[in-house]
């Protein structure tokens, strides 16, 4: 993907060269990649100035991918951190001190951000340019960002107006928040997740991840089957969009098929059933999306035809739709 000339290298051209190196590096460790210049440059903006980014969109579009290959672009240390849904307390994410036998039992995520301070006070007294520590918060509103999050809002406050805020572990036991420690997150917005209170939005840069057909059409170029699987794309994008991934293990999984003898439009059915359908659920609005799906599988794809049939009867019968 070629890169853009942005106009900050017109004002400050030593920064403008450095971030058009950054684009061009991430492209170039990053081949199949499908984002925009446009979308890096905004990462850049959110993590340098605020270093709270929240990244969404449809899933599949790449937004952990992104955090991920900006760290290992700037040669950031990174821990990806699996968000639970039963997380209810700022221990879930910080660890405990312990009444039974006194010790501070850290987690992954307060070893992080405590090695993310060392390499700070340390880069400092050798005057060197400390290494940037990134915390990737997978699915974070899995569970409620206000609760176990919540020390960490307070903090990143003061951090924002002093530089370097102290967070109070328990008793005895402090981590610092360094400039060089940054965070992003990733969401989805389904009935399994929640939302976010606006302290969370005052605190964060939100970065929205499109899904506009032309990259979905240029991620499926190679690939035999595009033209039809582009049509169900369009036909189910306003209800039931889905992103890179699902497109790369429906080609996965017809590619297998046919290794082993199976008709690759039979598979194609098949994965319409098994990764296409159980993405769509809705009301009414839903109706005119699935019944153009029945009119485009028609005979041609009898299990995915029969299925969306039964999808539309619970829909006229009961007025949602889901695939279970």
């Amino acid at each position: 993907m070629a890169t853009t000339s942005y106009n900050v290298g017109m004002i400050h051209p030593e920064a403008g060269a450095a971030f058009e190196e950054l684009v061009e590096r991430f492209h170039i460790d990053n081949p199949t990649f499908r984002i925009s210049d446009d979308v890096i440059r905004r990462y850049y903006l959110a993590t340098t100035t605020r270093g709270f980014v929240i990244l969404c969109g449809p899933s599949g579009t790449g937004k952990t991918w992104l955090a991920q290959a900006y760290a290992n672009v700037i040669g950031a240390r990174q821990k990806l951190v699996a968000v639970d849904p039963s997380w209810s307390s700022n221990e879930d994410l910080l660890g405990y001190l312990s009444p039974l036998d006194g010790f501070y039992h850290h987690t992954p995520f307060s070893e992080f951000v405590a090695d993310s301070a060392r390499e700070w006070n340390a880069s400092n007294q050798a005057g060197r340019v400390a290494r940037e520590f990134h915390v990737i918060l997978d699915e974070m509103n899995l569970a409620r960002v206000e609760h176990y999050f919540s020390r960490f809002l307070s903090a990143m406050e003061v951090r924002t107006r002093e530089g370097i805020a102290r967070l109070d572990l328990a008793p005895g036991h402090t981590v610092e928040l360094t400039p060089n420690l940054k965070f992003s997150g990733t969401v989805n917005i389904d009935e399994t997740t929640h939302g976010f209170a606006d302290k969370v939005y005052d605190r964060a840069q939100i970065l929205e991840l499109p899904l506009p057909r032309e990259q979905v059409a240029a991620h499926m170029a190679e690939f035999p089957w595009k033209d039809f699987v582009l049509q169900v794309w369009d036909v189910l994008v306003e209800v039931a969009p889905f992103g890179f991934r699902v497109l790369d293990e429906i080609n996965a999984y017809v590619v297998a098929a046919t290794e082993i003898g199976t008709d690759p439009t039979h598979a194609l059915d098949e994965q319409l059933v098994q990764k296409v359908l159980p993405r769509l659920r809705g009301d009414a609005d839903a109706g005119p999306a699935i019944d153009a799906f029945i009119a485009l599988t028609g005979e041609r794809y009898p299990l995915a035809n029969t299925k969306a049939r039964s999808m539309r009867a619970e829909l006229n019968t009961h007025g949602f739709v889901s695939f279970f």
